[in-house]
């Protein structure tokens, strides 16, 4: 026999069971995840604003060769 679960969803950060609503268990796993999608914002940001230094460096500098 198949048993039956409510609906339900799963925490974002930690994967608990939670009210079909709701995206996190606690406020505690919001925070922890908003805090985590920041520094990854941050990360990429510092990635592309590098990428983009080293791409103008590199440019001046075949420029400046001839």
């Amino acid at each position: 026999m198949v048993e039956r679960l409510p609906q339900h969803r799963h925490c974002i950060e930690c994967g608990n069971a939670i009210a079909s609503k709701e995206k996190y268990c606690s406020d505690e796993c919001n925070k922890t995840h908003t805090a985590k999608v920041q520094s990854r914002k941050k990360q990429l940001l510092l990635l592309y604003f590098g990428s983009f230094i080293v791409l103008v460096i590199l440019v001046i500098l075949s420029f400046w060769r001839f």
